[in-house]
């Protein structure tokens, strides 16, 4: 496994689950970084948790989703950077202390339905930067 992905211990492995190919993606970080680049064009789901540890979610690769990317972030002293499609639309909704933005590049939308990427982020002194790739 390599050592971005290398898991906090037993049972951050047991709850590590897909790959970059798979439609649900689950990882559970501690003091390491992590950097994920999905390139499955059926990938419906990503959660991610971390704590004193940083993330980069790439989703790029992908083509527009026909129902949407949801995307649950939760972060204990961390970060997480997430790139998109620069026409992707993304919706996010942010609860705790820390921050969350977008580059000024980022489609945001209201409307939870509608958009392409649906970002679910809780942080205790953390933050969540979108940018468009």
């Amino acid at each position: 496994m390599p050592s971005s992905q290398r898991p906090a211990g037993l049972t951050a492995w047991r709850k590590n689950e897909g790959d970059e190919s798979s439609t649900s993606i689950r990882r559970v970080l501690t003091h390491f970084g992590l950097e994920l680049r999905p390139r499955n064009p059926a990938l419906s789901r990503v959660r991610v948790d971390l704590a004193m540890a940083g993330a980069e979610i790439d989703l790029t690769a992908l083509p527009r989703p026909a129902h949407g990317i949801d995307l649950t972030l939760r972060a204990l002293m961390a970060g997480a950077a997430v790139r998109v499609p620069a026409d992707w639309r993304v919706w996010w909704r942010f609860r705790g202390i820390g921050g969350m933005g977008g580059d000024g590049r980022v489609q945001r939308t209201d409307d939870e339905h509608a958009a392409d990427l649906r970002i679910h982020a809780r942080a205790l002194f953390g933050g969540v930067g979108v940018e468009a790739g």
